[in-house]
């Protein structure tokens, strides 16, 4: 299993088109066994690109978990596209979106709105409520979709309702956003990879 979360970034890094962390975390049952580190443009368009790298250095996994389908503020992963890696992905959301203030906001931010919002629409018009130990959550699913999403779900909620590969990801993508040197000297570089 994977999971993949993007770090913090200033309000200054959109205006700039600077980068931040994203963040592979590969889990072997319930032990991490290698992490992927990759720098991902604020509001850009790499997301897809980047998590695909991630997961084409890891080997891929049977399951990718990502936390919503937006990384980097509006910049987006197609679910669709990590099929190639794994034989499912999960998209988990933490919050109910707003599907009218992210469309309000795309419109008046964006030339290419109508691309980020489909990739957006269309992981939540997959999504539904389920039942996990910890609480009921919005999932969307692509891939393989013969499977008990909950039970999944909740195998891997080790400390919290998150999967334990994505909280990981979250875990360490914040850690390494949080040190503004760090965060300044790697998003100024402008390379895909990081580690």
């Amino acid at each position: 299993m994977v999971g993949i979360d993007d770090g913090f970034f200033p309000p200054s890094f959109k205006e700039l088109k600077l980068s931040t962390f994203l963040v592979g975390t590969l889990y072997q049952g319930k032990l991490p066994k290698d992490v992927k580190v990759k720098l991902v443009t604020v509001d850009g368009t790499d997301g897809t690109e980047r998590a695909v790298e991630i997961l084409r250095e890891l080997g891929g996994a049977d399951v990718v978990f990502l936390d919503g389908v937006t990384v980097a503020g509006f910049n987006t992963i197609d679910p669709d596209s990590l099929l190639q890696f794994s034989k499912l992905v999960v998209v988990i959301y933490k919050f109910e979106p707003s599907i009218e203030k992210i469309e309000k906001a795309l419109k008046s931010h964006f030339t290419d709105w109508g691309s980020r919002l489909g990739v957006i629409l269309k992981a939540y018009s997959r999504s539904n409520l389920i039942e996990t130990r910890w609480k009921t959550m919005r999932v969307a699913l692509f891939g393989e979709l013969e499977i008990d999403v909950a039970k999944l779900i909740s195998s891997v909620q080790l400390v919290s309702s998150m999967p334990e590969p994505l909280r990981i990801s979250d875990v360490v993508a914040s850690a390494l956003s949080r040190n503004s040197v760090l965060l300044n000297s790697a998003s100024r570089k402008r390379s895909s990879s990081y580690i």
